[in-house]
């Protein structure tokens, strides 16, 4: 009420914020909401404080755009956060964003999300169909594809691949599976009310 109002809302790859990413958005408008798909909302702003603050969040790393290969992609905590994972799966994901970063987002759009896991226990991971990448002891990648139903395996292929081609493993997962266009609600997007 009382004139133009907008919103911001921002992804933190691969989900976590540095201080200087926190500050940036908590000092921009009316408060900080966080989304269930790791999304950053921050209302309250003029149209042109909207504006600043995205061009502000890119140039301290964080998603604007709803074309980012980060909109599909999530880890576990994985190495070193956590005991029981076997790989640092946030920097394999941010590898495996890397080689997608040039990728027609039209392609891209059709792709299933990739969730990296640290062990067998997936934490984190979406729901409905999605490409699995698990770490293995022996330092590779198993990846598989589950189906939306059951959140099981419902693949016919498991592709399996170094750590260092952990982005590769999830790739040839990515392009095996048939499933039809998986979206998610994260974008990044200015909304005015």
């Amino acid at each position: 009420p009382g004139g133009d109002r907008a919103a911001v809302c921002v992804l933190p790859p691969p989900g976590r914020l540095s201080t200087a990413q926190w500050r940036l958005l908590a000092a921009a408008g009316e408060g900080l909401r966080v989304t269930p798909w790791r999304g950053l909302v921050v209302p309250g702003l003029t149209p042109s404080a909207a504006d600043a603050l995205l061009a502000g969040a890119a140039a301290a790393g964080l998603v604007t755009t709803p074309d980012s290969p980060w909109t599909r992609v999530g880890s576990c905590t994985g190495r070193p956060g956590c005991a029981k994972a076997l790989a640092d799966v946030r920097a394999d994901a941010a590898a495996f964003v890397a080689a997608h970063a040039q990728e027609d987002p039209a392609t891209a759009s059709r792709a299933l999300p990739v969730h990296f896991s640290g062990c067998s226990r997936r934490c984190g991971h979406p729901q409905g169909p999605y490409v699995d990448a698990v770490a293995t002891a022996d330092g590779t990648y198993t990846t598989t594809t589950t189906g939306a139903a059951t959140g099981t395996a419902a693949g016919s292929t498991t592709h399996t691949a170094t750590t260092a081609t952990a982005a590769t493993a999830a790739t040839a997962a990515t392009t095996a599976s048939a499933a039809t266009t998986v979206t998610t609600a994260t974008t990044a997007t200015t909304v005015t009310r």
